[in-house]
């Protein structure tokens, strides 16, 4: 059950990436993630027994699904050292790109050699993954078999780890990083045993250690991989009850607009849209209130003393008492344009901050009376 767990948020995390490449240009960054969360997916998943034996059963070859879980991992630290050193590069996209060719095209070649020597040892009994570690791994003859990928993916993920910590922060995305290079940098641990177990001297931490080790590593890519998006629903959850009372009073005054559409798709989106239609309805108001009580003008200037939470509560107490009369308090159309240092989308959120703070104030003076 943890081991489709597992798999489930890697898959859930591959695509969200393929859905974010669809919707966006596609980057060699994006293109390395969806590598390397949908690789440490099929490898979570050949974890599982039943499927294993599914898998040998349907390929006639049995334990294949130890040298596809071995490709997978290979392609994994490939897709990964990918990204960082996409990331952390300082030259040119074309120059990025072609490194990025020169490391599948490796990592796809030490893929190839992988299948060649398991399926050159012959057939074995077939066996359990946990079991085939601990029974196979080591012995003479099989040494190369594990050597070849498991020291590729300590060199590419030892450099995902390092460049990983450094470029990582206190920020969002810096947060996410760091999740991700801790699991990646716990896979290095796990394989680290299976080569001294590969040559002999890895008798001291067991096979069922170092696959535990392995699957906590991948829950932990899982959960750098999903945690922007997690935190942009829950943000988006935030934006949504902020902009609320603000959207339901534009939608009341211009039905006309959309405002009540939900259109389909990921919050955030959904946010994007209603802030869009909010600007659009504040736009309308401006200009018939502009000519009911200042035609001829923009009203008065916006002084460089006056924050942008000052100009915007301006605004949303002008929205609060034109509730019954259009026009009344309105501060002129210079006020409804965005401070310099504000940009358009924070400028609605602050406007519907200071709205729905004074709809709260107005609640709470109604009951005390």
């Amino acid at each position: 059950m943890i081991v489709w767990i597992i798999a489930g948020l890697l898959g859930m995390a591959t695509g969200l990436r393929i859905g974010w490449a669809l919707v966006h240009r596609q980057s060699v960054v994006s293109g390395a993630m969806i590598v390397a969360l949908g690789n440490l997916a099929v490898l979570a998943a050949l974890n599982w027994p039943p499927l294993t034996l599914l898998v040998d059963t349907a390929l006639g070859w049995p334990n294949i699904a130890i040298a596809l879980s071995q490709m997978a991992l290979v392609m994994s630290a490939a897709g990964s050292c990918v990204m960082i050193t996409s990331v952390a590069a300082t030259r040119g996209s074309g120059a990025i790109r072609r490194l990025a060719v020169i490391q599948y095209g490796i990592a796809t070649v030490i893929a190839v050699v992988t299948l060649v020597l398991f399926l050159n040892d012959g057939r074995k009994p077939e066996m359990a993954p946990r079991e085939y570690l601990a029974r196979i791994v080591g012995l003479p003859g099989e040494v190369l078999d594990w050597l070849v990928p498991m020291l590729y993916v300590l060199l590419a993920l030892t450099v995902v780890a390092w460049v990983g910590m450094r470029l990582s922060s206190a920020s969002r995305r810096g947060r996410a990083l760091l999740l991700f290079t801790a699991g990646m940098a716990l896979i290095v641990v796990a394989s680290t045993h299976l080569v001294t177990r590969a040559v002999g001297r890895g008798q001291m931490v067991g096979v069922g250690t170092a696959l535990s080790v392995l699957l906590g590593a991948m829950a932990v890519v899982a959960a750098g991989a999903l945690l922007p998006s997690v935190e942009d629903w829950i943000g988006a959850r935030r934006e949504l009850r902020l902009i609320e009372p603000l959207r339901a009073e534009m939608e009341r005054r211009h039905p006309d607009i959309g405002i009540g559409v939900r259109p389909r798709g990921p919050l955030v989106f959904r946010v994007a849209e209603r802030l869009s239609l909010i600007s659009d309805a504040l736009y309308l108001e401006g200009a018939m209130a502009q000519r009911l009580v200042v035609a001829g003008g923009e009203g008065p200037e916006v002084s460089a003393d006056i924050g942008a939470a000052e100009q915007a509560r301006a605004v949303a107490t002008w929205i609060r008492a034109g509730r019954d009369e259009v026009g009344t308090a309105f501060p002129g159309r210079r006020w409804l344009r965005q401070p310099a240092d504000c940009p358009d989308r924070d400028w609605i959120l602050e406007i519907a901050r200071q709205y729905r703070a004074l709809t709260n104030d107005s609640g709470v003076a109604a009951q005390s009376r």
